[in-house]
């Protein structure tokens, strides 16, 4: 399952994966791309009570790390595992691109 990656008009990044809406935030994505800090992705996650009040929370569903060589962004969800070449994470978060494409991480000795 590929997916994609796009910027948000807050400095967030968004993953879109089939039918999951990822995130990470703007301080995150910094670390990430500055010092190599593994970040968490994020989801939303909304629910009506008994009472019929609608409720939500932010939940950690996942992380964000670089690659040994600083090459490529590893994206690690519960929707999958993904890689994204480092120049275009940069090219979305600066606005260059509008988006960028999620690879499948397919794990080493599997066909």
């Amino acid at each position: 399952m590929n997916g994609t990656l796009c910027p948000g008009p807050d400095g967030t990044l968004h993953l879109f994966v089939g039918r999951g809406h990822f995130r990470i935030a703007a301080d995150d994505t910094r670390a990430l791309l500055a010092g190599g800090t593994v970040v968490p992705v994020t989801m939303d996650e909304t629910g009506t009570a008994e009472d019929g009040t609608v409720g939500g929370q932010t939940l950690i569903v996942g992380h964000a790390a670089m690659n040994h060589f600083e090459r490529s962004v590893k994206i690690f969800t519960v929707a999958g595992h993904f890689i994204v070449p480092l120049v275009s994470v940069q090219r979305v978060v600066r606005g260059e691109a509008a988006s960028a494409p999620l690879f499948p991480l397919v794990p080493e000795g599997c066909p």
